[in-house]
């Protein structure tokens, strides 16, 4: 019987490749992530975390790829891409074939479908004053779900906040705005904020005790003071409560639609490269030829927030009525157009009958004139 190869331990265990990772500059959220991948690959082999740098044979790695035919591609493919990392980092050697089989080809499935203004009021609806301050956050910003859960109460400075480059997605920070409506929702948070920590706590606190939850730092500066996980998990239940519709692998609408919802809504009323500034999405012609300064793009977003507004049906009433308003003002136009054709037309009437008036007048003065002329000849 052949002796079976050992395999040679790498020299990463798991917690010094995500130390590596955090001296890097990757965010807390991203090394999270990698953790969770690595872990899920840990229970497979059916090893403890720290020890699957002991353990990484591309046999394995391959049953765990075919483990994972009735999930997601994309997931499957991101979980893949950082294992594959993970072991060409710890000297794994991987042949043409094996380097196929870890990195697969994928057919993005659009499964999702579009989040309604009327699925996002009644998620409002039923939320408290956090929730509200949230969503309407998400809608009128644009913000990606992470970087609003990590956003301090010292980046906002009335209407505006700033994204920082630390918490953006690879580090495209700037400035976002408030609505009207989401100023006012934001400002009623903030007088429960404090009250809404001390709840949450205890609610928390035998969790910490007993599962080992993580506390809440000691002076929490977000602005909202729940984590990502929370946040998602907040929304998803609001959601399920007014529409919940699943598709293949997960629901039709997530936290993220909210993004995709302020970019479908703003580009209705705002110009294309103020809802790309934004939204803090970079290109070669928006980097090189795309400049817009901020007190421009705060007075722009204002112009057309009506257009992001959530429950404020008076402002979207008002809206529909300028709209109106300005489609009669179209049609009173061209009725005084119409009106000063007809004018010019009696105008023109009136001065053809005046003249007439004046060629009669002459010409019985003419023929008077003649009449007198030939009476004296004759005498």
């Amino acid at each position: 019987m052949a002796k079976k190869a050992e395999t040679p331990a790498g020299k990463y265990p798991a917690d010094d490749y995500l130390n590596m990772l955090r001296l890097s500059k990757r965010s807390e959220n991203t090394i999270e992530g990698y953790r969770k991948v690595l872990k899920s690959y840990a229970d497979f082999i059916g090893v403890p975390l720290n020890e699957i740098h002991r353990h990484l044979l591309v046999s394995n790695l391959l049953k765990y790829a075919l483990s994972r035919k009735e999930k997601s591609n994309a997931g499957t493919k991101t979980n893949l891409s950082i294992l594959h990392r993970y072991f060409a980092m710890n000297g794994v050697k991987f042949d043409e074939l094996e380097q196929n089989a870890v990195n697969p080809k994928i057919i993005k499935e659009h499964n999702d479908k579009e989040l309604e203004l009327e699925s996002i009021k009644k998620m409002m609806d039923l939320t408290d004053v956090h929730g509200r301050a949230f969503i309407s956050f998400l809608i009128s910003t644009g913000c990606r779900a992470d970087e609003t859960c990590n956003v301090l109460l010292s980046d906002v400075h009335g209407d505006c906040v700033n994204i920082r480059n630390e918490i953006a997605k690879n580090g495209h920070g700037g400035h976002v705005y408030l609505t009207e409506e989401a100023y006012e929702y934001l400002n009623l948070w903030l007088k429960e904020r404090d009250n809404y920590i001390r709840i949450a706590d205890a609610r928390m606190k035998p969790l910490v005790k007993s599962c080992g939850a993580k506390e809440r730092p000691v002076k929490d500066a977000r602005l909202f003071a729940i984590s990502y996980t929370s946040a998602h998990k907040k929304f998803s239940r609001l959601y399920d409560a007014v529409d919940g519709g699943k598709g293949k692998y997960h629901r039709e609408c997530t936290i993220h639609s909210c993004r995709k919802y302020f970019r479908t809504q703003a580009a209705k009323a705002m110009h294309p490269d103020l809802v790309t500034k934004l939204m803090r999405q970079t290109g070669y012609l928006d980097n090189t030829y795309v400049r817009i300064g901020d007190e421009q793009c705060r007075k722009e977003f204002h112009t057309g927030e009506a257009s992001l507004y959530i429950t404020r049906a008076d402002h979207r009433i008002q809206s529909g009525k300028l709209a109106e308003l300005e489609r009669e003002n179209q049609e009173l136009k061209a009725r005084l157009d119409a009106t000063a054709q007809t004018d010019d037309l009696d105008k023109l009437r009136a001065k053809m009958l005046e003249m007439d008036k004046m060629l009669r007048s002459l010409s019985l003065e003419t023929h008077g004139k003649m009449v007198a002329e030939t009476l004296l000849q004759n005498q």
